[in-house]
């Protein structure tokens, strides 16, 4: 199949990962297909998810799951459900246990397949979805992808001297219907050695970074600014942080937003926007775990993509925002070293 694995050494506690050399096979890795959750409440689950503008695609008393529009899925389940992931954090009940990226084709799988054995256990289900966790205890999976590629409507948006909309009223939306997922966050206690694995050893590509504090990693086929990000509070913590949903305008995210509210999800932060993906956001409590992001108008890359190290300050988290509830301590600027 042409390619070599990764060797790994233990070497002062850390885990290091040893570069590929000639012959080594690229892991064409395309995005989020699916996020599995354990819950503590799955009644309040499904209906976060609902409110959230997900379609249910299946229930039962055990199982509800949930789909975009590019057909990536939700999943939750019980907390004490024995099919699920080990939690990486054990003292939270509802979190992740499971993130599932798709892959270009089988040849990829079986070359994950040989390169995550030579780390641990790796179990493959019936549907052929290889399953394993990273260094710090995170499930993860890796199937063929089958997401579809999706077409949205032209953004009509009136701009002095480029008149789009004349005579009409813009869009308002009661409620959001989610396009794709685009990224999951982490929070890690041991930064480079996440860092490592999912740049050095999965192959996903850096894009931009807190240096020290955390980094932005895409798949190496997505054109998402990122679909990983690690942070490190510093504080010795490890565990989900947020999910989120890329949308297809600021109406909507404004409408998503509104309903979410009225339906008394509380706001972790937002409206706002980040300089770093220059989208547009909304964060929620979610019953899950962690939090639900809305996006919009994110920078989509590919490997001309120039990588900037950015200053932990609170304008570079967020140029503006309104909203309080993520806390000081998860802001990159106020991130102290352990």
């Amino acid at each position: 199949m042409g390619y070599v694995c990764f060797c790994t050494l233990n070497i002062s506690d850390r885990l290091i990962f040893c570069h590929p050399v000639n012959g080594y096979r690229i892991m064409h890795h395309t995005g989020i297909e699916k996020v599995l959750y354990g819950v503590e409440d799955l009644n309040a689950a499904k209906k976060f998810w609902r409110d959230f503008g997900l379609s249910c695609v299946a229930e039962k008393d055990d199982l509800a799951v949930f789909s975009v529009k590019n057909g990536a899925t939700i999943e939750v389940r019980p907390y004490g459900d024995p099919s699920l992931p080990p939690a990486a954090c054990s003292e939270t009940k509802s979190t992740v246990r499971e993130v599932t990226f798709g892959v270009r084709s089988n040849e990829d799988l079986l070359a994950l397949k040989e390169k995550l054995a030579s780390l641990g256990e790796v179990t493959v289900d019936d549907a052929g979805v290889i399953h394993a966790f990273d260094p710090l205890g995170f499930g993860m999976a890796f199937r063929v992808a089958s997401c579809e590629t999706i077409e949205t409507a032209k953004i009509e948006a009136n701009v002095p001297g480029n008149t789009q909309r004349l005579n009409q009223r813009g869009q308002k939306f009661h409620k959001a219907s989610p396009l794709i997922m685009s990224h999951i966050v982490y929070m890690t206690d041991d930064l480079e050695t996440q860092k490592d694995f999912y740049a050095d050893f999965l192959g996903f590509k850096l894009t931009d970074s807190y240096p020290g504090r955390g980094y932005f990693l895409r798949c190496a086929d997505a054109n998402n600014h990122h679909n990983v990000f690690l942070l490190d509070p510093g504080k010795g913590q490890r565990g989900f942080h947020h999910l989120a949903f890329e949308l297809g305008s600021i109406h909507e995210l404004f409408g998503g937003g509104n309903n979410m509210t009225r339906n008394g999800w509380e706001t972790m932060i937002g409206p706002g926007r980040h300089p770093v993906s220059s989208c547009y956001f909304w964060y929620f409590k979610n019953p899950c775990g962690g939090a639900a992001e809305y996006d919009f108008d994110s920078d989509v890359v590919d490997d001309n993509w120039k990588p900037q190290e950015w200053e932990s300050t609170p304008e570079n988290f967020a140029e503006w925002c309104l909203g309080e509830g993520m806390g000081a301590s998860l802001l990159p600027s106020t991130i102290q070293q352990g």
